[in-house]
Protein backbone atom coordinates (compact mmCIF):
# COMPACT_ATOMS: atom_id res chain seq x y z
CA UNK A 1 0.00 0.00 0.00
CA UNK A 2 1.50 3.70 -1.19
CA UNK A 3 1.35 6.48 1.60
CA UNK A 4 -0.42 9.42 -0.01
CA UNK A 5 2.24 12.50 0.34
CA UNK A 6 -0.92 14.49 0.89
CA UNK A 7 -2.43 12.39 3.54
CA UNK A 8 1.15 12.72 5.09
CA UNK A 9 1.24 16.43 4.84
CA UNK A 10 -2.50 16.67 6.00
CA UNK A 11 -1.82 14.73 9.32
CA UNK A 12 0.87 16.58 10.39
CA UNK A 13 -1.04 20.17 9.62
CA UNK A 14 -3.60 18.50 12.46
CA UNK A 15 -0.91 17.70 14.72
CA UNK A 16 -0.91 20.80 16.86
CA UNK A 17 2.13 19.17 18.68
CA UNK A 18 4.06 19.60 15.63
CA UNK A 19 3.03 23.49 15.32
CA UNK A 20 3.22 23.79 19.02
CA UNK A 21 7.20 22.33 18.93
CA UNK A 22 7.80 24.81 16.09
CA UNK A 23 6.48 27.63 18.20
CA UNK A 24 8.82 26.33 21.57
CA UNK A 25 12.06 26.58 19.32
CA UNK A 26 11.10 30.24 18.00
CA UNK A 27 10.93 31.06 20.68
CA UNK A 28 13.93 29.78 21.92
CA UNK A 29 15.59 31.29 19.32
CA UNK A 30 14.28 34.77 19.78
CA UNK A 31 14.34 34.56 23.81
CA UNK A 32 16.66 37.24 25.51
CA UNK A 33 17.32 37.69 29.49
CA UNK A 34 15.48 41.42 29.36
CA UNK A 35 13.07 41.53 27.23
CA UNK A 36 9.86 39.03 25.61
CA UNK A 37 11.28 36.64 23.36
CA UNK A 38 8.15 38.03 20.74
CA UNK A 39 5.92 41.01 20.98
CA UNK A 40 3.02 40.01 19.24
CA UNK A 41 1.16 37.96 17.67
CA UNK A 42 1.76 39.36 14.05
CA UNK A 43 4.80 39.10 14.31
CA UNK A 44 4.67 35.58 15.84
CA UNK A 45 2.98 34.62 12.64
CA UNK A 46 5.02 36.35 9.90
CA UNK A 47 7.87 34.61 11.39
CA UNK A 48 6.33 31.38 11.56
CA UNK A 49 5.43 31.68 8.10
CA UNK A 50 8.89 32.02 7.01
CA UNK A 51 9.82 28.33 8.71
CA UNK A 52 6.66 26.80 7.32
CA UNK A 53 7.76 27.47 3.77
CA UNK A 54 11.19 27.21 3.60
CA UNK A 55 11.49 28.67 0.24
CA UNK A 56 10.51 32.02 0.92
CA UNK A 57 12.70 32.32 3.99
CA UNK A 58 15.68 31.66 1.44
CA UNK A 59 14.55 34.19 -0.46
CA UNK A 60 13.83 36.49 2.82
CA UNK A 61 17.19 35.77 3.53
CA UNK A 62 19.01 36.62 0.59
CA UNK A 63 17.16 40.05 0.43
CA UNK A 64 18.69 40.86 3.67
CA UNK A 65 21.97 40.09 2.05
CA UNK A 66 22.49 36.02 3.42
CA UNK A 67 24.78 34.37 1.08
CA UNK A 68 22.26 31.26 -0.11
CA UNK A 69 25.19 28.77 0.44
CA UNK A 70 24.26 29.79 4.24
CA UNK A 71 20.49 29.11 4.68
CA UNK A 72 20.22 25.54 5.68
CA UNK A 73 17.20 24.68 2.91
CA UNK A 74 17.82 21.43 1.22
CA UNK A 75 16.68 21.04 -2.25
CA UNK A 76 13.73 18.75 -1.65
CA UNK A 77 12.67 21.80 0.69
CA UNK A 78 11.99 24.27 -1.94
CA UNK A 79 8.61 23.18 -3.24
CA UNK A 80 7.63 21.63 0.09
CA UNK A 81 5.26 23.60 2.74
CA UNK A 82 5.24 22.63 6.48
CA UNK A 83 1.84 23.52 7.04
CA UNK A 84 0.01 25.36 4.55
CA UNK A 85 -1.10 29.48 6.27
CA UNK A 86 -3.86 31.59 4.86
CA UNK A 87 -3.83 35.14 3.51
CA UNK A 88 -5.30 37.55 6.55
CA UNK A 89 -5.70 41.07 6.92
CA UNK A 90 -2.05 41.08 8.02
CA UNK A 91 -0.51 38.90 5.74
CA UNK A 92 0.12 34.77 6.58
CA UNK A 93 -1.85 33.58 9.29
CA UNK A 94 -3.46 30.68 11.07
CA UNK A 95 -6.64 30.58 12.64
CA UNK A 96 -5.04 28.71 15.97
CA UNK A 97 -2.43 31.12 17.23
CA UNK A 98 -4.26 32.06 20.18
CA UNK A 99 -5.09 28.60 20.62
CA UNK A 100 -1.71 27.52 20.18
CA UNK A 101 -0.46 30.12 22.76
CA UNK A 102 -2.90 28.93 25.55
CA UNK A 103 -2.46 25.64 24.92
CA UNK A 104 1.26 26.40 25.91
CA UNK A 105 0.18 28.63 28.92
CA UNK A 106 -1.94 26.34 29.97
CA UNK A 107 1.19 23.54 30.02
CA UNK A 108 3.53 25.98 31.62
CA UNK A 109 5.79 26.54 28.27
CA UNK A 110 5.15 29.90 28.06
CA UNK A 111 3.89 33.45 28.94
CA UNK A 112 1.89 35.74 27.68
CA UNK A 113 0.75 39.13 28.67
CA UNK A 114 -0.31 42.22 27.62
CA UNK A 115 1.25 46.04 27.81
CA UNK A 116 -1.60 48.12 25.99
CA UNK A 117 -2.33 46.33 22.90
CA UNK A 118 0.62 44.33 22.28
CA UNK A 119 1.14 40.62 23.73
CA UNK A 120 4.66 39.64 24.84
CA UNK A 121 5.19 36.15 24.23
CA UNK A 122 8.12 34.34 26.11
CA UNK A 123 8.80 30.93 27.29
CA UNK A 124 9.00 29.64 31.05
CA UNK A 125 11.85 27.72 32.17
CA UNK A 126 10.00 24.90 31.72
CA UNK A 127 9.33 25.34 28.40
CA UNK A 128 13.37 27.08 27.39
CA UNK A 129 14.42 23.25 29.01
CA UNK A 130 11.93 21.66 26.54
CA UNK A 131 13.15 23.86 23.85
CA UNK A 132 16.46 22.71 24.68
CA UNK A 133 15.40 19.08 24.14
CA UNK A 134 13.65 19.82 20.87
CA UNK A 135 16.99 21.83 19.15
CA UNK A 136 19.07 18.66 20.01
CA UNK A 137 16.51 16.24 17.98
CA UNK A 138 17.20 16.05 14.00
CA UNK A 139 13.24 17.22 13.63
CA UNK A 140 14.01 20.50 15.22
CA UNK A 141 17.55 21.28 14.81
CA UNK A 142 17.24 22.48 11.30
CA UNK A 143 14.27 24.71 12.26
CA UNK A 144 16.25 26.37 15.25
CA UNK A 145 18.91 26.62 12.95
CA UNK A 146 16.48 28.97 10.77
CA UNK A 147 15.05 30.39 13.42
CA UNK A 148 18.30 31.90 15.02
CA UNK A 149 18.83 33.51 11.22
CA UNK A 150 15.62 34.97 11.35
CA UNK A 151 16.73 36.68 14.81
CA UNK A 152 19.48 37.85 13.54
CA UNK A 153 18.40 39.21 10.16
CA UNK A 154 14.72 39.65 10.54
CA UNK A 155 14.03 41.00 13.91
CA UNK A 156 11.94 43.41 13.22
CA UNK A 157 8.79 44.98 14.55
CA UNK A 158 5.39 43.16 13.51
CA UNK A 159 4.97 46.34 10.82
CA UNK A 160 8.32 46.08 9.20
CA UNK A 161 8.16 42.60 9.24
CA UNK A 162 4.48 42.44 7.29
CA UNK A 163 5.93 44.82 4.84
CA UNK A 164 8.96 43.11 4.04
CA UNK A 165 7.19 39.84 3.52
CA UNK A 166 4.53 42.00 1.30
CA UNK A 167 7.31 43.28 -0.73
CA UNK A 168 9.08 40.26 -0.96
CA UNK A 169 6.35 38.14 -1.81
CA UNK A 170 3.69 40.82 -3.47
CA UNK A 171 1.53 37.34 -4.88
CA UNK A 172 0.35 37.24 -1.00
CA UNK A 173 -1.48 40.49 -2.02
CA UNK A 174 -3.72 38.99 -4.84
CA UNK A 175 -5.19 36.01 -2.52
CA UNK A 176 -8.58 36.88 -1.14
CA UNK A 177 -8.48 36.74 2.74
CA UNK A 178 -8.94 33.19 3.78
CA UNK A 179 -7.48 31.96 0.96
CA UNK A 180 -4.96 28.94 1.73
CA UNK A 181 -1.11 30.06 0.76
CA UNK A 182 0.09 27.68 -1.89
CA UNK A 183 3.02 28.90 -3.74
CA UNK A 184 6.70 28.00 -2.21
CA UNK A 185 7.78 31.27 -2.73
CA UNK A 186 10.29 30.20 -6.33
CA UNK A 187 11.00 32.26 -9.11
CA UNK A 188 8.84 31.66 -12.01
Amino acid sequence: MSVDLVDIVTALDKDEDVHLARIIVLLKAFSQPDAPAIEGITKLAKLDFLLRYPSCLEKALIARGVSAKNIPVDDFERLTIEARMIRYRYGPWDHRYRRFLNILVARRLAVVHTDGRTIHIDLTSQGGNLAEKLIESPGFSRIYERAVLLRKHLNLKARALMEFIYEQFPELTSLEFNEGIAFTGEAR
